[in-house]
């Protein structure tokens, strides 16, 4: 799917220090770990479901460890650029990877070359939110309910359109599982991020999406964008008035998860470090709060109990992959 060159990426640096307007002090680290500022590589676009939680979580991660985390987007085939960086760099804590599970469990399935290995060559952390999708189109599509869309999809086979942020994106296997659960086909428009494949929908460019309810949910309380159906367990308290998909009779759930890595030989020290810091600003109450503001599900695990999910993902979605249909490229 992608070209073999590496294309020339600019990461956009985002320096997040610890924002509480006071002096912060410093509990001793292993190794005397931090003892400069720690990179956070994402390699997603700016604006995705990911960077809302991260931005918090870094900004505790200072605030603890008296140093600044600093976030760098950079995106690039899908996330194999960022990803690669990462596995390749030092493995001394300085570097670390935040990633979603389309770029960890969902891309080396769809892809039958990708430049890293994301059990062999990474130290899990923690895992950080849960991402719940929901199924939008632009309000001028007549539908009203995701049952009505499938019927428009249906009339139309292979001619009404949807976004996703890229080739291998999360929300391009979210609606190739969902076309394949519902008999639809639908025609693929890849963009360059998350964030830009919502905005096309918003400005009734391509009419469908499967889109994280972080990026969307406001843009859908402002009637810019109609949600037929959230792809959760159960109703979103930010979303309270739109139904499930299951609800509607569609046994369809797709949600995303973000967390963080180092290299591969990270010592242990640091990771139960950083480990133990990311779990105590996920169970603060203003990180809390924050989170249920865009829909996000707080998650939070040990080092290996996140390398379980990884392992357990890989072959969960390999087995996903096979029963939609989909043919790694």
């Amino acid at each position: 799917m992608f070209p073999t060159s590496r294309p020339v990426c600019l990461a956009a640096t985002l320096v997040v220090a610890c924002g509480c307007g006071s002096t912060v002090m410093a509990q001793p680290s292993p190794m005397g770990y931090p003892s400069r500022p720690v990179k956070i590589v994402m390699p997603l676009g700016p604006g995705n479901s990911l960077e809302i939680a991260l931005r918090v979580v870094a900004d505790k991660l200072a605030g603890a460890l008296g140093q600044p985390f600093i976030i760098e987007a950079q995106p690039g085939a899908a996330g194999q650029i960022g990803t690669e960086r990462v596995a390749r760099s030092p493995a001394d804590g300085y570097t670390l990877l935040a990633a979603n599970d389309g770029i960890i469990t969902m891309l080396p399935n769809l892809q039958k070359h990708v430049p890293y290995d994301p059990v062999r060559d990474f130290s899990p952390i923690a895992q950080l939110v849960g991402i719940p999708f929901a199924l939008i189109v632009h309000p001028s599509v007549q539908a009203k309910t995701a049952g009505e869309l499938i019927q428009l999809a249906k009339a139309q086979p292979g001619k009404l359109e949807f976004s996703s942020g890229g080739t291998g994106s999360a929300q391009q296997l979210a609606m190739e599982l969902f076309m394949s659960l519902t008999g639809t086909r639908l025609l693929h428009v890849p963009y360059k991020g998350a964030p830009q494949a919502a905005m096309e929908v918003v400005s009734g460019q391509i009419p469908v999406a499967l889109a994280g309810v972080p990026i969307v949910a406001s843009l859908i309380k402002q009637g810019r964008l109609r949600a037929l159906g959230v792809a959760s367990d159960k109703r979103l308290p930010l979303l309270a008035d739109t139904p499930t998909l299951v609800e509607q009779g569609i046994p369809f759930r797709f949600t995303t998860w973000g967390g963080l890595f180092a290299p591969a030989g990270t010592p242990v020290e640091i990771i139960r470090r950083l480990n133990q810091e990311t779990l105590v600003a996920l169970n603060s109450a203003d990180v809390q709060a924050r989170m249920a503001e865009f829909g996000l599900e707080i998650y939070g695990n040990s080092p290996e109990q996140f390398s379980e999910v990884v392992k357990a993902d890989l072959v969960r979605m390999a087995s996903v992959i096979k029963r939609a249909g989909i043919e790694p490229q």
